[in-house]
């Protein structure tokens, strides 16, 4: 009987050279699978190549774009490591530790230092308002003014400020990332200049964006027009030359931000002590000050978060218990896992 299975199966090599079932017929049928195999795996393995190096996602294969709006490699050279800051700042201490976070120059007396406008050449082509040109966190470099607090005109008086995901309705999880964050602003009318600071891609996670402030013709160059000059980016229209137009960045009058660099945090919940340490700060993506943790807690229950600021006086919070040197807070966690209310630069 026919066996039509046998007959339509495509012929091994070996077979169709009549030596299929001899020693070397086997051996040679098993180095031709072997060499289709590797044949494979070589193509996987570029096929990886070529996506990373063009920089494409593993996900939905959307293009990556580098800080400078080029497409990978990117280049590095001359960006900063810290944020900006863009919101004028007093620091504070007993005068035994002076420090200031993220790399700002502060003046070592009450005189600020002047504002710094940004410098560099801006960048269009962010989602935003791809026509607009923007200088941005972690390219250009500018700075507000700061400058330390003269205690013999007393304590600087504060309100306090929680993360959103603290005092609002976010779930907290445990096992996922909790994100502390405290703002100190001086308790005044008295304004300082400084920049503001947006996000520039709307639709990315707020730790994914770029920031950046929106760049001004002041009118002092002559117009062309020409295409987008965000490097590495297609054509988006016509727009003006950046290379004949003169750019500025318009100041915004801000109530200044407050650092105490002897603050303390301290966070208990379940009879245990979780934190217990010396508080840190630094300049997020919107160029404010901010007193940071990245909290992770062992099990539900509730938790009591307590920042101390010895050389502060809290008049006033958005939550919580707040006065005097101390500002405290409870929140919940319930089991399971979640995002953990990780939260994004302050409003």
């Amino acid at each position: 009987m026919c066996n039509r299975r046998a007959w339509v199966k495509r012929p091994q090599f070996a077979s169709r050279i009549g030596f299929k079932d001899t020693p070397s017929g086997r051996q040679m049928e098993v180095n031709i699978m072997n060499a289709r195999n590797l044949f494979k795996v070589l193509a996987v393995v570029l096929m990886a190549s070529v996506i990373g190096t063009l920089g494409f996602s593993s996900g939905a294969m959307a293009r990556k774009v580098c800080a400078d709006g080029s497409y990978p490699p990117c280049n590095t050279e001359g960006e900063t490591a810290t944020n900006n800051l863009s919101v004028p700042l007093w620091v504070t201490s007993d005068g035994s530790v002076i420090s200031t976070p993220g790399g700002a120059t502060c003046s070592a007396n009450s005189t600020p230092t002047d504002l710094v406008p940004p410098t560099g050449t801006p960048i269009s082509g962010y989602p935003i308002d791809p026509l607009a040109y923007y200088y941005v966190q972690g390219i250009h470099k500018w700075q507000a003014p700061c400058a330390t607090w003269d205690q013999a005109n007393g304590q600087v008086e504060v309100t306090a400020a929680w993360g959103d995901n603290l005092s609002g309705d976010a779930k907290l999880k445990v096992g996922s990332p909790i994100r502390v964050e405290l703002v100190l602003t001086e308790n005044s009318t008295v304004t300082r200049q400084g920049f503001t600071v947006v996000k520039l891609e709307p639709a990315a996670l707020d730790r994914e964006s770029s920031y950046g402030i929106l760049a001004t013709d002041d009118g002092l160059g002559s117009f062309s027009a020409t295409e987008s000059h965000r490097p590495g980016k297609p054509a988006q229209g016509l727009v003006t030359d950046i290379g004949t137009e003169s750019f500025s960045a318009t100041p915004t009058d801000f109530v200044p931000l407050v650092y105490d660099s002897q603050a303390w945090l301290t966070i208990v919940g379940n009879d245990v002590v979780v934190v217990d340490e010396a508080a840190t700060a630094e300049i997020n993506a919107t160029g404010k000050v901010v007193y940071g943790y990245n909290l992770r807690v062992p099990s539900a229950g509730t938790y009591e978060i307590t920042y101390t600021v010895p050389n502060v006086n809290i008049t006033a919070a958005d939550a919580g218990i707040c006065g005097g040197q101390e500002c405290s807070l409870l929140i919940t966690v319930t089991a399971g896992g979640g995002n953990g209310g990780g939260g994004g630069p302050r409003r």
